[in-house]
């Protein structure tokens, strides 16, 4: 038996016992989370990335979210608030609307076509 045959040996009950801890610690969640819901938004787009802007978060943007991409964030309950959508692509940004959304709701907004036929959906 080699010596790096020997440490995995070693090493497998110890990796096995954090992902054990880990699981744990994830499903005793504090009651004060279920009080919070994601917004995401969902690229459905071919030819473009899209991005949600949020004002009243001091112009906070999320990522860039490719084609085919989703990105989504937890925002505490208790406000309502507009949200930007833009899509960027060919060395351009298009805003392409806004929606007002209640946070601790799910917030789902969803991007199509083109960069020179851009749209989005909303739905929670």
């Amino acid at each position: 038996m080699t010596a790096l045959t020997r440490m995995r040996k070693v090493w497998r009950p110890v990796l096995i016992g954090a992902l054990v801890l880990a699981g744990l610690a994830t499903a005793a969640t504090p009651a004060s989370a279920a009080s919070t819901n994601r917004t995401g938004l969902c690229n459905k787009s071919t030819t473009y990335s899209s991005t949600l802007e949020f004002p009243y978060r001091g112009g906070f943007t999320s990522n860039l979210v490719g084609p085919g991409k989703c990105w989504s964030i937890t925002l505490t309950a208790g406000s309502t608030e507009p949200v930007y959508v833009y899509a960027h692509g060919s060395g351009a940004t298009v805003f392409l609307g806004s929606k007002t959304i209640k946070t601790g709701e799910h917030n789902v907004f969803r991007t199509y076509g083109t960069i020179y036929s851009p749209s989005f959906t909303f739905s929670h």
